[in-house]
């Protein structure tokens, strides 16, 4: 099984219809344009869950409070939902297992808003106790003009409190740039607590590791112990590009 060929051609197919509807509709109608990659992407990352799971888009609520809109949001059919219809949901805090951000492109300037969204939804889910904790990620479909080290730092800043909020998973940035946690280092047989993300400059497989990666978090057991069916056998960690410690009152890596 060839998982960088297969990597590069999901790259490819998320490119193909990105590029078909602007072929389309042209400058007009962005808010279309963009709800239609987030219905791609939901579309992928289905193909890969059981029936138990629905993936869809709308609203996390609590007794309390109201979550901004969720582009892709992922909830546990074994516990109930308030309200669905078609791909829209309202769910309860504790059915989400998943939280997918979803940009088109962004600006540099703009990358710490959207991690405060994230992190905002992170904080009201964590006030709930939710466990297991949920997957928290941002997919842009177009590179971002930067350095990892800032993308690193805007981690850090905006989600850098691990007692006021659970942790931002991974990001996406076009085919090629890719960001991880981890809680443990990859790169060695360590169990010390790690807690960092790695960044990773791939070649156009970063949107495979995205998806494969919410795989991963919500059926651990599934992976592990058979990587090579679910990723590259080559890994990632010879493509690293930068490191950061979660906790920002830590020295940093």
């Amino acid at each position: 099984m060839n998982r960088v060929d297969y990597f590069r051609d999901l790259s490819k197919e998320l490119r193909a219809v990105q590029n078909r509807i602007r072929n389309f509709i042209g400058e007009a109608h962005w808010p279309s344009d963009g709800a239609w990659k987030e219905s791609v992407l939901r579309t992928v990352i289905r193909k890969y869950l059981p029936p138990s799971f629905t993936v869809g888009s709308g609203f996390v609520v609590t007794g309390e409070d109201v979550s901004t809109q969720i582009d892709i949001l992922i909830c546990d059919d074994s516990a109930p939902i308030l309200f669905r219809d078609g791909d829209f949901l309202v769910a309860t805090a504790d059915c989400v297992r998943a939280v997918v951000e979803v940009k088109t492109k962004i600006e540099v300037s703009k990358v710490e808003a959207a991690l405060k969204k994230l992190n905002g939804i992170s904080d009201l889910m964590k006030r709930r106790c939710v466990h297991p904790a949920p997957f928290l990620g941002l997919f842009c479909y177009e590179e971002i003009a930067c350095q990892p080290e800032t993308i690193l730092n805007e981690l850090r800043k905006v989600n850098g409190e691990p007692t006021a909020s659970y942790v931002i998973q991974a990001l996406c940035f076009g085919d090629n740039e890719f960001y991880r946690f981890w809680e443990f280092n990859p790169q060695t047989a360590s169990d010390m607590p790690y807690e960092s993300w790695h960044a990773y400059k791939l070649e156009g497989t970063a949107p495979g590791y995205f998806i494969h990666n919410i795989i991963e978090f919500l059926f651990p057991r599934a992976v592990e112990g058979a990587e090579n069916l679910w990723y590259p056998a080559d890994g990632k960690e010879s493509c690293l590009a930068g490191r950061k410690r979660r906790d920002n009152r830590r020295s940093s890596l």
